[in-house]
């Protein structure tokens, strides 16, 4: 799993905690150094710590760099402007058949657009956006 946009880690260990039921890991993105100590304490005190990789990086250069179709499951709740940008990268690192979960996809809508437009635009891929707490744009890659 990966997941842009770490903060407190909050959902991190929601992932993890799923993560280490099914023998897999969770890479974690956080730009933000001071939110980055946050969510190592937080994760330390968690005992998921050997599921979860954090990295104090910027998404965009990680994107970049990260292997084809290598993430099963990918969460996004940082930068909403970014996100559109992101896209080529986000649907290459993303497998055939894996889930990309965007946060905030009710409360913040109109900065999720740009990205949700061009994912509805994407042949094969099936989204919906579930009311669930602030919402959450839920998009599968076609196999």
């Amino acid at each position: 799993m990966l997941e842009i946009g770490t903060s407190n880690g909050y959902s991190t260990l929601w992932l993890a905690e799923a993560a280490r039921v099914n023998g897999g890991r969770v890479v974690t993105l956080e730009h933000a150094a001071d939110k980055a100590a946050m969510a190592r304490a937080n994760f330390a005190r968690s005992g998921l710590e050997e599921c979860i990789e954090l990295l104090h990086a910027d998404a965009g250069a990680w994107l970049a760099r990260a292997a084809d179709a290598s993430v099963d499951l990918l969460f996004l709740d940082s930068d909403r402007g970014a996100y559109a940008g992101w896209w080529p990268d986000l649907r290459r690192v993303l497998r055939p058949g894996g889930l990309l979960v965007v946060d905030n996809a009710l409360s913040h809508a109109a900065e999720i657009a740009p990205l949700e437009a061009l994912l509805r635009r994407e042949p094969g891929f099936a989204c919906s956006t579930v009311a669930v707490g602030n919402g959450e744009l839920l998009a599968v890659k076609p196999r």
